[in-house]
């Protein structure tokens, strides 16, 4: 049976002639002796080439070879690194996680709930909420607060005294040391819904229910 390969028109190939050698432009450590071979074999002997020159070169390719046998190593331990890291991770599919993030969300009946990661101990801590235009919309007074993470929740309560409609809110937390009063990242919580695995070198993200993609690095805790 013949085969079409559409070769008399012009700029169009379809098919690949396997009478055609592959070029190879790399070089490799059977070609770099062949070529130091032939260098010393045609040299000048009047003006024959420095024994230091000759071993820089050959001091130079291994170096190289070696780099490059070193970079195909760590590429290896680093998809088997991946892969093990994922495996681990699809376990916190379905549960409940603390997440560094700015907003949390407020379900139909409950709270909105998350923490805060203290380095020292506190004289008071508080936590502000504000609705979609930035306006300051509910405020939970935690007090004085010993050092490590603090546990906090919103039960929806606004300033009006009504609950606040479902959905997600800006969360700021105010912490006072001494006569210092910071703003503090907060720690929201979520359920985990699925996992996106990058390329090696790539982070992994990780999709919430209500809070949507963080990266897996911002996870600090899983319920």
């Amino acid at each position: 049976m013949e085969i079409n390969t559409y070769e008399n028109i012009p700029g169009l190939r379809t098919y690949a002639d396997p009478s055609e050698e592959e070029s190879n432009t790399e070089l490799g450590q059977d070609d770099f002796l062949k070529l130091m071979t032939e260098q010393l074999a045609n040299q000048d002997p009047l003006e024959p080439q420095d024994n230091n020159e000759f071993m820089s070169q050959i001091a130079q390719f291994g170096a190289v070879d070696g780099i490059n046998g070193l970079l195909d190593s760590f590429n290896d331990l680093a998809a088997n690194l991946q892969s093990s890291q994922a495996l681990q991770a699809s376990n916190i599919i379905g549960r409940q996680v603390l997440v560094e993030h700015d907003q949390g969300y407020l379900p139909s009946t409950g709270t909105l709930d998350g923490a805060v990661e203290l380095d020292s101990s506190s004289s008071n801590v508080a936590v502000n909420v504000y609705d979609a235009s930035g306006e300051l919309f509910g405020r939970v007074e935690l007090g004085p607060q010993p050092a490590g993470l603090v546990p906090f929740n919103w039960d929806g309560s606004t300033f009006s005294g009504q609950r606040a409609p479902t959905g997600r809110y800006q969360i700021e937390v105010e912490a006072t040391f001494g006569n210092t009063t910071e703003s503090l990242t907060p720690q929201l919580t979520d359920q985990v819904q699925s996992l996106t695995l990058g390329g090696v070198g790539q982070e992994m993200l990780v999709e919430l229910e209500n809070l949507g993609t963080v990266s897996f690095n911002q996870v600090n805790q899983i319920q």
